[in-house]
């Protein structure tokens, strides 16, 4: 009970600091949408398989976009601010409340992919239709998940660095393109599908595609339900990874007697 109350707060709490914070409006919102309008413009006249890949590349990058600069910085942010060692000391994991934050954030990149198919529809005239509705729905959530499962990890392991900032703007394009948000993953380089494989998303987005009635664009062709299930394991891979973070950060808070310094 302690634990998803804590969730909750958090999730509340983050909501709250995004309102109050209009900075994060960039990069969770506005670019993630500019990109999605540019990548219709000039894909106006193509097939409506193009236009849904143009959409789902929004969502994929708004939920990526809000995990890896909201989430990922959260704990960094509380150390900052001075708040990070009273979170430390209350009863709840802190891998609750970071869970709690990144799921809001996630949340905040599905509705840019709803924003992205209202300008999709309303500006460009493209019929975009799905093929199987509610597996699409089950795949977009799910997916959620896991890409909240890497901003878990990323938040702990952030704090380990003072280079946060500048590793956040090196892999954030990289990794949306090695998750198959932009280009199939068959479309890679040969050399980089291990990396895409043990990335979490990709296989949600092989799964998206799959529901939306396109070709799933990874190179080993699984169905729906197999991308699901791998793209679940690695995911959980994620989770029990940041179990680990957190508790090497809670004893190094423990031996070193603070973690607020800056």
């Amino acid at each position: 009970m302690l634990e998803s109350r804590a969730v909750r707060a958090a999730f509340h709490a983050e909501a709250l600091h995004f309102l109050a914070d209009p900075q994060w409006i960039i990069p969770s919102l506005v670019s993630p949408l500019a990109f999605s309008i540019v990548s219709l413009m000039i894909f106006s006249t193509s097939s409506g398989s193009i236009v849904l890949y143009a959409v789902l590349g929004g969502g994929i990058l708004g939920m990526w976009g809000s995990t890896l600069y909201k989430s990922g910085w959260s704990v960094n942010f509380d150390r900052m601010n001075g708040t990070l060692e009273t979170l430390m000391m209350t009863p709840t994991p802190l891998t609750h409340v970071i869970a709690g934050r990144t799921i809001f954030n996630c949340l905040i990149g599905l509705l840019d992919a709803l924003l992205v198919f209202l300008v999709a529809v309303a500006t460009v005239g493209a019929a975009v239709a799905l093929q199987d509705p509610l597996a699409f729905f089950i795949a977009l959530f799910l997916t959620l998940l896991s890409v909240s499962a890497i901003g878990l990890l990323f938040a702990g392991l952030f704090v380990f660095t003072r280079a946060s900032s500048a590793i956040m703007k090196i892999v954030e394009f990289p990794l949306y393109i090695l998750c198959g948000a932009i280009l199939p993953v068959v479309a890679l380089p040969e050399s980089l599908w291990p990396i895409s494989f043990a990335i979490a998303p990709s296989w949600g987005v092989a799964a998206l595609r799959l529901s939306a009635g396109l070709e799933s664009g990874s190179p080993l062709g699984w169905g729906y339900m197999a991308n699901l299930a791998v793209m679940v394991a690695i995911s959980l891979a994620y989770v029990a990874a940041a179990v680990l973070v957190y508790g090497q950060l809670d004893r190094k808070a423990r031996l070193a007697g603070s973690l607020g310094r800056w």
